[in-house]
């Protein structure tokens, strides 16, 4: 995945879920709140904060699948 897709998504995404969540209802008004979202990200794509946010996710998603695949420090054995 290259971080401008993964800028746009980790930028977007958020934005839909929370416009879907508070403005369902109002049509009119969540298009509008679309039309600014994506005038919002078009300007962060332009001056090149997209890409800079879309390697700060995939290195935030490295490191996390990193410490998930490294081998667990063993149990102590019990003290009888």
């Amino acid at each position: 995945m290259t971080p401008t897709i993964a800028g746009v998504i980790a930028l977007g995404l958020p934005l839909l879920i929370a416009g879907l969540a508070f403005l369902r209802g109002r049509g009119a008004i969540f298009a509008l709140y679309l039309a600014l979202c994506a005038v919002g990200l078009g300007y962060l794509f332009t001056t090149g904060a997209v890409d800079d946010i879309g390697r700060q996710a995939l290195e935030i998603a490295g490191q996390v699948s990193a410490e998930k695949g490294a081998d667990p420090a063993p149990a102590p054995a019990p003290a009888n």
